[in-house]
């Protein structure tokens, strides 16, 4: 049947399309770039060179390629003071339009106030609002998804079944170059599909049958359409593979399987299950719309009428890929922004559970089905008013200001590290270090011979060894990273915000995106020992060398520590200043690096320079003097036990030469 609306009605859908624009747009123009957009920039940056998405480290840059090559026009009319704003316009463009075509379809498949409701709740959907306000490709993830699932429906009955898989199967491959996450819809699309042909089997009898070469050419087609997807995938070397091509690489079949395994496993963890679901449908603008939506589908499930297939088709598209993504995906695709590609389908979801609800509840309460709707709607209003704010206020780190900042003061000698190279890449003259001590496997390529960063190719800078090599090595160093990954994510330890701290100085800060240079007065630490030892503490902490700073004031002393094995306590340094007597003169007991990195944080295998200023009493007399160093629990006093020890202290002597 038509469904029609009425004029006046009519003037509602665009006001809420405008809303929808002027949420976006507000976003657009207000909220910095969020980290990955750097990233979409310089893909489209590579087409414009080589008319293909490779990064400067030879990476074929596939995630999101269809957005990259739409966004490439837009880049390329960019000006550098508004590039981010204007590469964000394709995806303002398509989040616009998504609303008048939620509403078509809610109007198609239900009826015209369903249409207008889902159309609504997109418009002011805080998600809708940030994703639509990036460039990035979940918005046009987001367009073909619900295109791909109109289709789909489409082709279980009517007249025109075979051409509507065909632009079923068109939009499918469009959707998975736009981001090849919307694979995990194909599954509860195809159950649907079965589903409601064959509840719709009776009026499907009348329809001319296809062809079984048409049959057969559209599942080709699929099996297809799902290479090709593996295989752009497969080119951009996902974590852990080779390049294909290389020695490493094996069967392109075997490695199109690898491809795909690698974000399949049946993980069913409750407590990251629930986590997910608290972010996504907890939250206070999904709250009531989940409560309803829930509701609305047991009582069209269990209640006397079943007719609305629609209905049906879009429960188990939604819902079954909500289950998929908590049983049999990798953890790491329980992300809100993954459900963000199905948004627009739990909208529609949930407007005619409204519409089914009041139909129900009306007659019992007395009440209108419109005033229902206008009763979640008002209970809806606080929760999306709060997450929006929420969403509009939160800031991203602002790396492009941070290194516009660093542009300005650029000189030719300067040294740049930074966490985020795609975004420097795009605002200065040259980058030199893709710098993250831990957990950085998943930013690397050839990680196991000649790890360098995955989007220009920069050499791995993991230690704080090799941080405090290039300070001392080049007059001026930049470090250039946000709050969250210095001290939130664990990829830096306490060792490396210690030189930062003390090496170097932040010269600039906002909205979280810090900006470090090597301070002018500082007293260098040196990067290997002068003097190398073997004293093993335990079996899990050893002490290599020790290097001696006469020049300084006080002198530095400083000890060069190493974690043999993990560490399940903290201990604490002791070193004491002898005299010819043995006679204790001075101490200094302190955790290394004055406690800014715990040894039960220590990782196995690395090295930690532990500087320590040594202020001596004015009137000490001359003498030979030599200090005993160990380490020891604080709780207990109890000392490591030092390996064929000599002293009977648990202790390392070492001579205090150094002094007058």
């Amino acid at each position: 049947m038509k469904r029609t609306i009425s004029p006046r009605h009519q003037l509602l859908l665009p006001a809420i399309t405008l809303m929808a624009f002027a949420l976006r747009l507000a976003y657009v123009l207000h909220s910095h770039p969020f980290i990955d957009e750097f990233t979409t920039v310089l893909a489209a940056k590579a087409i414009l060179q080589h008319g293909l998405p490779v990064l400067p480290s030879g990476l074929f840059y596939e995630h999101g390629i269809l957005f990259s090559y739409l966004d490439t026009p837009f880049v390329a009319l960019a000006s550098a003071a508004h590039l981010i704003t204007i590469a964000r316009v394709p995806s303002l463009i398509i989040g616009t339009a998504m609303t008048p075509l939620i509403y078509y379809i809610g109007r198609r498949w239900f009826s015209p106030w369903v249409g207008m409701g889902a159309a609504f709740l997109f418009a002011v959907s805080p998600e809708g609002m940030v994703w639509d306000g990036r460039a990035r490709m979940y918005g046009l993830a987001q367009l073909l998804v619900l295109l791909l699932t109109f289709w789909v429906f489409s082709s279980t009955h009517g007249k025109h079944t075979a051409r509507n898989r065909w632009l079923a199967l068109g939009t499918l491959l469009l959707a998975l170059l736009a981001h090849f996450g919307t694979l995990m819809f194909i599954p509860p699309l195809l159950a649907g599909w079965v589903v409601v042909w064959w509840l719709s089997r009776r009026k499907n009898a009348d329809a001319t049958p296809a062809d079984s070469r048409v049959w057969l050419a559209q599942g080709i087609a699929l099996i297809a359409i799902i290479g090709v997807g593996l295989l752009v995938k497969r080119l951009g070397q996902p974590l852990g593979m080779a390049q294909l091509g290389e020695p490493a690489s094996v069967n392109p079949l075997i490695e199109l399987w690898h491809t795909l395994s690698y974000q399949i496993g049946i993980a069913l963890d409750g407590k990251s299950t629930v986590s997910f679901l608290a972010r996504q449908f907890g939250v206070p603008h999904h709250l009531w719309l989940t409560i309803v939506s829930v509701a609305g589908g047991i009582v069209a499930i269990f209640g006397p009428r079943r007719k609305n297939v629609a209905y049906l088709f879009l429960w188990l598209v939604f819902g079954l890929t909500i289950v998929e993504m908590i049983t049999l995906l990798e953890p790491f695709r329980r992300n809100p922004r993954y459900v963000v590609m199905g948004l627009p389908l739990f909208y529609l979801l949930a407007a005619q559970s409204v519409a089914v609800l009041g139909k129900k509840l009306s007659p019992v309460a007395g009440w209108s089905p419109i005033a229902v709707a206008l009763l979640v709607t008002i209970l809806q209003i606080p929760g999306i008013w709060k997450d929006v704010s929420i969403a509009y206020r939160t800031p991203e780190p602002p790396y492009d200001l941070a290194l516009q900042f660093v542009a300005e003061q650029w000189q030719p000698t300067d040294i740049v590290t930074t966490v985020n190279p795609s975004a420097a890449a795009l605002y200065l003259p040259r980058v030199d270090f893709f710098a993250q001590q831990h957990d950085a496997e998943q930013f690397l390529l050839n990680r196991d011979t000649a790890p360098v960063d995955r989007w220009l190719g920069l050499p791995w800078l993991s230690s704080t060894t090799d941080f405090n090599r290039i300070l001392n090595e080049n007059p001026r160093v930049w470090f250039i990273a946000d709050e969250q990954r210095l001290t939130n994510f664990g990829f830096f330890g306490g060792d490396w915000l210690a030189m930062l701290n003390t090496q170097m100085e932040k010269v600039w800060s906002a909205d979280g995106a810090v900006v470090y240079r090597t301070r002018t007065d500082r007293v260098p630490v040196p990067s290997a020992p002068d003097t190398p030892l073997d004293a093993n503490f335990g079996g899990i902490i050893r002490l290599t060398g020790y290097s001696f700073n006469a020049e300084t004031q006080p002198p530095q002393l400083t000890l060069f520590w190493q974690a043999l094995a993990p560490i399940d306590a903290d201990y604490t340094a002791f070193i004491h200043l002898r005299d010819a007597e043995n006679n204790r003169v001075q101490q200094w007991d302190r955790q290394p690096l004055n406690g800014a990195y715990p040894t039960h944080l220590w990782h196995g295998g690395e090295t930690i320079a532990d500087p320590i200023a040594i202020a001596l009493p004015a009137d000490l007399p001359a003498g030979d003097y030599r200090f005993a160093i160990g380490l020891y629990r604080l709780d207990t006093l109890a000392r490591l036990p030092l390996t064929n020890d000599t002293s009977g202290e648990n202790a390392v002597f070492i001579p205090a030469d150094f002094l007058p």
